[in-house]
């Protein structure tokens, strides 16, 4: 009786198990990591460094599953080998190897499609701060204030004194709604364009082309491509009726950070940039506020520390992009103009007269991704994204590949500010981060999840 022929050769049984031992392997090394990385988050504040490796929670539980489908694979081969093996046994171990894969997949899909979705719709809603509505310290009475009422009882130590009602919105000379009236309409207006249809040359050689317009009650947005030899970045320009009508979403949690994308869809923004992920751990003062409230310092005390330049935008349409070195930051002054959203990552990136800086209160001067909020005056701003030498995605979603667009230093981006005509001109969050989103369309990377967007809606 000739000899059975083995299933597998000795050298596929050798590589089979070490692509199994492997695997193992590497499930207990990235377990191990993980639970570091955890420590790390609950002994350091700075958790980012988990924020980077969204795939870890979900390759461990793959790698253990694929090393013992092929742990379970040479058993069963085994078996045929020695001709003594158990066909229930057999077929038990493959039906459990089944329901783990089954079930493994299962999770990783209800993970990817329900548990966003869930966080999208309730990202505002599960700690949102209350909303700056008085100044946190009693302003000094000035010599022209108004004389108690008569009757009034005086204050005394035992009586508590009321904080005085906050001073009324500053309104500028021609209120916000009043303003650029030929920009916006009653019945909304959208519309895209092909790049080649509208596109225009400039001195410098640069291509602009209008690549998508929007014109509602009370805002209104065109969204500008352009591209110099390889260089490539988008401006929306943006005039809105009401200062509400710039809007964030956000997360208070890293673990439940998104892309820039998922954000604006949980809002409806017409237009949408990545802001300064202030919860990445690496604020340890300045001022966040979003939206009204204010997120840092957490328990809504005064700040006095500022070693980042800031910008703000205030209720009245006014921006304010301070300089940590030069200008006092009044925090007492910032929060009795009442302030909408206060970002903190800079640097500021022109001076006061405009025109363009050359030194910054900042060390990531080198080329990179980057996003910027301009300002011309109150009512009329801009979003500024610029691909740099990362994975891009351009305005028609199309994967550019690497180093595709060089991106910008700080030096070239001030530069490119003043020639866009800003007053103003604030640094946002870059690299990984840096995107833009309107109409379901994404330019930029979009491939790194952050705590929060500045967005453009039309109430």
């Amino acid at each position: 009786m000739s000899e059975q022929r083995p299933v597998l050769s000795k050298t596929a049984v050798a590589v089979i198990r070490l692509i199994a031992v492997v695997l193992l392997n590497l499930g207990i090394v990235f377990s191990g990591v993980y639970i570091l990385f955890h420590l790390l988050e609950y002994y350091n504040p700075h958790s980012f460094i988990f924020a980077n490796m969204p795939w870890l929670p979900i390759a461990i539980p793959i790698l253990f599953v694929l090393s013992v489908l092929l742990f379970d694979f040479l058993r069963i081969i085994g078996a045929f080998k020695k001709r003594h093996f158990n066909k229930a046994r057999m077929w038990l171990i493959v039906l459990c190897d089944l329901i783990l894969f089954a079930a493994l997949s299962l999770t990783l899909y209800l993970k990817t499609c329900t548990t966003s979705l869930s966080e999208l719709n309730n990202i505002e809603a599960f700690s949102l701060p209350t909303p700056i509505e008085t100044p946190v310290s009693t302003p000094e009475p000035s010599s022209d204030a108004a004389e108690p009422t008569d009757g009034a009882p005086e204050a005394t130590d035992d009586t508590p004194v009321e904080t005085p009602a906050p001073t009324a919105v500053p309104t500028p000379a021609i209120p916000l709604s009043e303003k650029f009236p030929t920009k916006f309409s009653d019945t909304p207006v959208e519309q895209s364009y092909d790049r080649t249809e509208s596109i225009e040359t400039l001195p410098d050689g640069t291509e602009k082309a209008l690549i998508y317009s929007y014109s509602g009650k009370s805002a209104a947005v065109d969204i500008y491509h352009y591209q110099k030899g390889k260089l490539q970045y988008q401006v929306a320009d943006v005039y809105v009726r009401d200062a509400n009508c710039f809007k964030t979403n956000y997360s208070l949690s890293y673990h439940r950070n998104m892309i820039t994308q998922q954000y604006a869809e949980g809002i409806h923004a017409i237009v949408a940039a990545n802001g300064d992920n202030f919860n990445s751990g690496k604020i340890e003062d300045g001022l966040v506020i979003r939206n009204g409230a204010q997120l840092f310092p957490e328990d809504g005390s005064k700040q006095t520390k500022f070693t980042r330049d800031l910008c703000v935008l205030f209720s009245d349409g006014s921006m304010r992009v301070y300089d940590c070195v030069l200008d006092t930051i009044d925090y007492d002054e910032i929060v009795s103009r009442y302030p909408r959203q206060a970002f903190y990552f800079g640097p500021k990136l022109l001076n006061d007269d405009g025109t363009a800086k050359t030194k910054f209160n900042s060390n990531l001067g080198k080329i990179n991704p980057r996003t910027v909020l301009g300002y011309y005056e109150p009512g009329h701003y801009a979003l500024v994204v610029v691909l740099g030498t990362r994975t891009m995605v351009d305005y028609r979603g199309k994967n550019l590949g690497n180093g595709k667009s060089p991106g910008m230093t700080l030096v070239e981006l001030s530069a490119l500010c003043e020639d866009l005509g800003f007053a103003m001109a604030y640094n946002l969050d870059g690299g990984g981060s840096s995107s833009m989103v309107w109409n379901q369309t994404v330019f930029g990377h979009n491939d790194r999840t952050h705590s929060d967007i500045l967005a453009v809606v039309d109430p």
